[in-house]
């Protein structure tokens, strides 16, 4: 039986590897495997080479080089070899993307429970935040049924993004009230603490009005014995 190499001068064949090696352009840059289950990463730049290893979609290698359909590629554990050009991509797998974002709601979440856990412990004993409270609560509540909506549509990865922004802005605001009923509370308190300074001094003046009289008139009369 004849092998390949029978009927290929070795000068040719060199030829030939030259000729595969040469156009890949060295232009590393970061890729992801496309939303494929698992393609395929050979050897060398053909379907005829060794099948190396699978890489599962969003995957994140290096490329090094392309030629004729073919991307030559470094993955992150350091081995390298030849994948199909389309089946990468510029950005994340969206399973991928996915992923963040629904950490990014669980974020945001706990985010809330704690901006609400700090809101209740402001408002309490302060009558006059009433209003203020009630107004807040309506905004968490709000903000609660919008992540609850997250949860519920995270498949939506490009909306679920817009959305995220939104909250953002929401809960800097949240965290702004929060301040100011601080702030507030504070000025309540020095309020208080002014006004019993101002009941003290009065009920001073008003003691020392009831008892200089009476000390006036003890003076006279010992004068008066004295004669």
């Amino acid at each position: 039986m004849r092998t390949r190499e029978s009927f290929t001068p070795g000068w040719l064949g060199g030829l030939l590897v030259l000729g595969m090696v040469c156009p890949l352009v060295a232009s590393a840059a970061t890729q992801y495997v496309s939303d494929e289950l698992s393609i395929n990463m050979r050897s060398g730049a053909g379907t005829q080479y060794k099948i190396q290893r699978l890489l599962t979609a969003g995957d994140q290698v290096e490329t090094l080089g392309e030629s004729n359909g073919w991307t030559r590629v470094r993955t992150a554990s350091g081995q390298t070899g030849f994948v199909l050009t389309r089946f990468l991509s510029e950005s994340p797998a969206a399973s991928t993307q996915l992923s963040d974002l629904q950490q990014q709601s669980a974020s945001l979440t706990n985010q809330n429970a704690e901006l609400k856990q700090e809101l209740s412990e402001a408002l309490d004993g302060s009558s006059e935040l009433g209003e203020l409270k009630r107004n807040l609560v309506t905004e968490n509540k709000s903000l609660k049924s919008e992540l609850q909506n997250i949860r519920e549509t995270s498949a939506d990865a490009i909306r679920i993004s817009n959305e995220n922004e939104q909250y953002r802005e929401q809960i800097i605001r949240l965290k702004a009230n929060v301040d100011r009923l601080k702030h507030q509370n504070e000025a309540l308190r020095s309020r208080r603490e002014g006004m019993k300074i101002g009941a003290l001094i009065a009920f001073g003046g008003i003691l020392i009005g009831l008892v200089a009289p009476m000390l006036r008139r003890r003076r006279r009369g010992g004068s008066w014995d004295s004669l």
